[in-house]
């Protein structure tokens, strides 16, 4: 492992993020019916739509925004911040599944397992780095 440049892999992960949080972005906005279909979502009549498109893209715009600070600053702050926002998105979901059940579907195999994940590789993405500083 000491071969591996931590710090660079960070920074190739934080443009992989980008690209996949500005397609989830594009779906969102672009693409409602198969963004309702791969959501397993039906927004109400009266400002279901607004809701559907609003929360989604706040959430991919921030993450792109993290991202982005990071790739410009290199300061970890902005991976603590991501780290604890796959952290609570995790949690989220965690009760999302106890409060609702789970039902396996393409989203779920493709969502969840990220969620899940981010929070662990980040930090120990983040560790390396800060070993490798040192």
């Amino acid at each position: 492992m000491k071969n591996i440049d931590f710090e660079k892999l960070l920074r190739y992960l934080m443009i992989f993020a980008i690209l996949v949080f500005l397609t989830l972005l594009s779906i969102v906005n672009f693409f409602p019916d198969f963004a309702y279909d791969f959501y397993d979502l039906n927004p109400g009549s009266e400002h279901g739509q607004n809701n559907f498109i609003t929360y989604p893209s706040a959430f991919y715009l921030f993450s792109i925004y993290i991202c982005f600070r990071y790739l410009g600053s290199n300061d970890l702050k902005y991976i603590d911040t991501l780290i604890i926002f796959c952290v609570l998105i995790a949690f989220m979901r965690t009760v999302g599944i106890i409060t609702s059940g789970l039902y396996v579907t393409p989203f779920t195999i493709l969502a969840f397992i990220p969620e899940y994940l981010g929070g662990p590789i980040l930090i120990y993405i983040k560790k390396m780095v800060e070993r490798q500083s040192n």
